[in-house]
């Protein structure tokens, strides 16, 4: 079987980061950061978290078991630098049990690293990209 390339891995870690998210599964989180101070995670709006025990924590508070997130992932790049890589995309999240369904949508930035058991996020950071409605937009044009 031939081996994976250094893309496929980081991918397949970047895949299993959004999975966990998706299925607020924090065991298969604890899977995919490193696990020490350098470790740093930025949710939309918040700031930045420093240390895995901070961002274990974060994620804690906000998975809900009842909850679920469906994922879309667009623009997807992937750039290696030696032992360091850097995943960007668009992340689309749909808060599928939600009354309302919610929906949020973040230019994300996921840097890796190659470890002795394979490539960890180092720092996830993920920006909101507000929403521009028809409504929002007549208004913005009538104020012009």
């Amino acid at each position: 079987m031939p081996q994976k390339s250094d893309e496929e891995l980081i991918l397949e870690v970047n895949e299993r980061f959004y999975r966990a998210l998706g299925t607020r599964d924090l065991s298969l989180m604890d899977t995919v950061f490193v696990r020490d101070e350098r470790a740093g995670c930025t949710h939309p709006g918040w700031v930045m978290l420093q240390g895995w025990e901070a961002i274990r924590q974060s994620w804690e508070n906000v998975f809900d078991p009842e909850d679920r997130l469906a994922i879309k992932l667009h623009n997807v790049t992937v750039d290696i630098n030696g032992d360091a890589a850097c995943v960007t995309c668009v992340q689309e999240l749909t808060y599928i049990k939600r009354n309302p369904v919610m929906m949020n949508v973040s230019i994300s930035t996921n840097i890796f690293e190659r470890t002795e058991s394979g490539w960890l996020m180092v720092i996830h950071h993920a920006s909101p990209i507000p929403f521009i409605t028809e409504e929002k937009e007549k208004k913005q044009s009538k104020l012009q």
